[in-house]
């Protein structure tokens, strides 16, 4: 019983932490969260005009469509992050659910084993 519960709290209960850990890098990577971080504002899918050599009107027509997609990249980019974050939350209050469980498990196991003693022998 005492191998049990060392192997229980202490080696399995680490891989699972492990586990959640990489799934959190996982979820990180999946919605590329540090490249939306670091381009959070650069032009959307690289379209970008040129506007060197241009008349000065086809210069802020060519300025206001690069801020244009500046702006449409950090929309989208801005609801990945928010995404994520969202994703991330659900997931972590699962994770805690579920380390509470893993955590009270043996001790309701031997409360179930205890009652049950306790029935059969009237104690």
């Amino acid at each position: 019983m005492v191998l049990f519960l060392k192997w229980w709290y202490g080696e399995e209960f680490s891989n699972i932490l492990k586990y959640f850990e990489t799934f959190f890098e996982y979820l990180f990577d999946l919605f590329s969260v540090r490249i939306c971080l670091t381009t959070f504002f650069a032009v959307w899918r690289r379209d970008k005009i040129n506007y060197k050599g241009l008349p000065l009107q086809e210069i802020l027509q060519a300025w206001s469509m690069n801020m244009a997609s500046r702006l449409v990249g950090a929309v989208v980019k801005f609801f990945t992050i928010l995404t994520y974050l969202i994703v991330t939350l659900l997931f972590l209050i699962l994770v805690i659910i579920f380390l509470i469980a893993w955590l009270a498990f043996p001790l309701l196991i031997i409360g179930l084993i205890y009652i049950g003693v306790k029935n059969i022998f009237g104690l």
